[in-house]
């Protein structure tokens, strides 16, 4: 039966660099559920997403642990950019025909109310539901795509807001590691993320909302060269981070896109780089 939960697993935490590990079960109703936590941490002091597949849906629900009160407090303090990465990836989720349902403090919120973040969260959960899929006609290959796609869709959203080191003073970029989360007995532990680019939660926002084809050639790197390849992409800045000013918040969604290897050097060719339109031209050429 696919996917297992360890393919998808590693599917999100490549995505996310957050890393997951996976178990499986089924609901009372028989629908089977697969379920991610950060790796080496108990759920009950972290969070888990658990992605229940039914017959032509899916529900991703995330949920965080009973002894992870702090964690809750410090995603509702999430900077700018990791508010906006958040209701991005959910806002394109809607666009994509999902239903999201965000409960804050015990009450359904709406996306669109600024005011969800102006009192702290001693409880929060999200479920993104989305029917009408392809799922359990018996192509294996396509339900681990789908499965795939939602569950990065939800770690993504969650990943915006979970709070990351800054910039070290050397100008190196420090081990990306969500704040301190809470333990029954008072006592401390991290999620490490693994070190990656600037700000990994935009990176995974951008593949949450746009895909992986290559917007410039629409080279989808699984489909060409098979498994391997399986979520290769490379994201681009539209504007370079060089020109953009201080404070600036970036948009995943119009910001940032996903160009395969050769789109993306071939944009750095030149500075300012090659717009899309620009590259779509040279193919057609």
């Amino acid at each position: 039966m696919s996917p297992d939960p360890d393919t998808l697993a590693a599917r999100v935490s490549a995505e996310t660099g957050l890393a997951f590990t996976g178990s499986q079960g089924r609901e009372r109703d028989g629908a089977r559920w697969i379920e991610l936590h950060p790796e080496g941490h108990p759920p009950a002091q972290t969070f888990t997403l658990r992605t229940v597949i039914g017959w032509r849906r899916l529900d991703v629900h995330f949920a965080p642990g009973a002894f992870a009160g702090d964690l809750v407090a410090s995603m509702s303090a999430a900077n700018d950019a990791g508010r906006r990465g958040f209701l991005a990836v959910l806002g394109s989720c809607q666009e994509d025909g999902a239903e999201v349902a965000l409960t804050l403090n015990g009450t359904a919120r709406d996306l669109a109310d600024p005011t969800i973040w102006s009192t702290p969260w001693r409880s929060m959960a999200l479920v993104i539901r989305r029917g009408m899929l392809a799922l359990n006609e018996g192509n294996d290959a396509e339900d681990a795509r789908i499965v795939a796609l939602w569950a990065g869709k939800g770690a993504a959203a969650i990943l915006a807001l979970l709070p990351l080191e800054s910039e070290g003073e050397d100008g190196e970029t420090e081990p990306e590691t969500p704040d301190i989360v809470g333990l029954p007995e008072g006592a401390k532990t991290r999620i490490e993320v693994n070190r990656y680019e600037r700000d990994r939660r935009n990176r995974a926002a951008a593949l949450a909302i746009h895909g992986y084809v290559c917007k410039a050639c629409d080279t989808d790197m699984g489909g060409r060269y098979g498994d391997a390849a399986v979520g290769l992409i490379e994201v681009h800045h539209v504007t370079p981070v060089s020109e953009v000013g201080a404070g600036y918040v970036i948009d995943p969604r119009t910001d940032l896109i996903p160009l395969c290897p050769n789109c993306h050097s071939v944009a750095h060719r030149r500075s300012p780089p090659f717009s899309v339109g620009e590259l779509r031209g040279m193919l057609a050429a």
